[in-house]
């Protein structure tokens, strides 16, 4: 079955384009033109990814981008821009985007980033594990505090699994690229530390366990526990 991909796009030419190249290349595709109509269709069809352009003609996409977040929606969400500014960039992924795209882009970049999106929000999830105060149960779209559910986004869960296989050890950021955001290359943005900024926040008091280990990377510890 053929995961199901949300375009919001203006350009007429680029959905177009888009759309033919997903539909090969083994995805179905449902486009709306502005954000409204992007946004029912997010809430009614829950796609498996959304491409989202920043640039609508109703509703800026970073508003969008909030709103669907604070809705629930957790899919992963791929921001295209021709805001190329690393400040932009940020922004986009403070919003809830996973994955951040500038115009102009190739296709392949785009193919290769939506299907490492999907890949990692699709794969099985821990069936249960426990750290500390945390709880990761597979039924669960975020982790438990102390025994209240917090939802996460998929690359935030990611992160969060990825820490809690590997608690106590020090992750290094291009581990941490490949492992959750599927890079063999640094984007070139604060990527990691945005997501870990967006998780610490979610987790409230808890969030002491994810550690930062200067010039090296990050770990989940107890700030009890001895190096």
């Amino acid at each position: 079955m053929a995961s199901l991909v949300v375009l919001i796009e203006d350009n007429a030419r680029l959905t177009g384009s888009l759309e033919r190249g997903l539909t090969e290349d083994g995805f179905e595709v449902v486009s709306a033109h502005d954000g409204g109509t992007g946004l029912k269709y997010l809430m009614e069809r829950r796609p498996a990814a959304v491409i989202l352009d920043l640039g609508l003609p109703d509703i800026d996409g970073i508003a969008l981008l909030r709103d669907a977040r604070q809705r629930g929606l957790l899919v992963p969400i791929l921001v295209l821009t021709a805001r190329d500014a690393v400040e932009s960039r940020v922004e986009g992924l403070e919003a809830g985007a996973d994955d951040y795209l500038v115009k102009p882009f190739a296709y392949p970049e785009l193919l290769a980033r939506l299907r490492a999106l999907v890949r990692r929000s699709q794969r099985p999830p821990l069936t249960l594990t426990a750290f500390a105060d945390l709880t990761l149960s597979s039924d669960a779209q975020g982790v438990f505090v102390w025994g209240k559910l917090v939802l996460l986004s998929p690359r935030e869960r990611a992160l969060l699994e990825l820490l809690t296989a590997n608690r106590g050890e020090v992750l290094g950021r291009q581990q941490i690229l490949e492992d959750v955001f599927g890079y063999a290359f640094d984007p070139g943005t604060n990527l990691i530390d945005v997501h870990v900024a967006h998780l610490r926040r979610k987790l409230g008091e808890a969030s002491t366990l994810v550690q930062t280990v200067r010039g090296l990377g990050y770990r989940l510890k107890r700030s009890d526990e001895q190096d």
